[in-house]
């Protein structure tokens, strides 16, 4: 039996993928009208917009990496499963443990390297919209704490036996 807390848990874990899913979705469509008026400046005008490629650039950054982190499950995510489909289900569990758990350590660990390389790029500016780069690239220090997490947490489970919790 699942207890109240982890039910709560889980039900505001979804929640919040829902949100995320939703808020991809529409920045997605917002990257889609950028690139239309883009096209738009460029062949129609004749005047190309350059700082609608570079937020469209920007908006496609944030949409694969914040999707990736808290969006999509890890179980759709790209693996090369070969050993894994052929081995019984004692030594899947292991296989999961111990490729996730190392896998979800090593994100963990290079973590500080990332964010103190990202917020070194605070001097720098995009090239048309002058923001700040750290800002810009933020995003790809929260996919890896939060893939970094979310494969620990799956460690941990097939660790104890547990469902898959992300």
């Amino acid at each position: 039996m699942i207890p109240a807390a982890t039910r709560r848990i889980a039900a505001t874990l979804e929640i919040g993928r829902r949100t995320a899913e939703a808020a991809a979705t529409l920045a997605f469509a917002a990257m889609v009208g950028l690139f239309a008026w883009t096209i738009w400046q460029r062949y129609g005008v004749g005047v190309p917009s350059r700082w609608s490629d570079e937020l469209c650039a920007l908006v496609f950054l944030w949409i694969v990496f914040g999707a990736a982190a808290l969006v999509v499950p890890l179980k759709d995510q790209i693996a090369v499963g070969l050993l894994y489909d052929a081995a019984p289900p004692g030594v899947r569990r292991a296989m999961e443990a111990a490729g996730f758990g190392i896998a979800g350590a090593i994100l963990l660990a290079a973590l500080p390297v990332t964010v103190d390389y990202t917020a070194f790029l605070w001097r720098e500016r995009t090239p048309a919209l002058m923001w700040p780069l750290d800002r810009a690239y933020a995003v790809f220090a929260l996919f890896q704490a939060l893939i970094g997490l979310r494969l620990l947490l799956r460690g941990a489970a097939a660790l104890v036996g547990r469902a898959k919790p992300l």
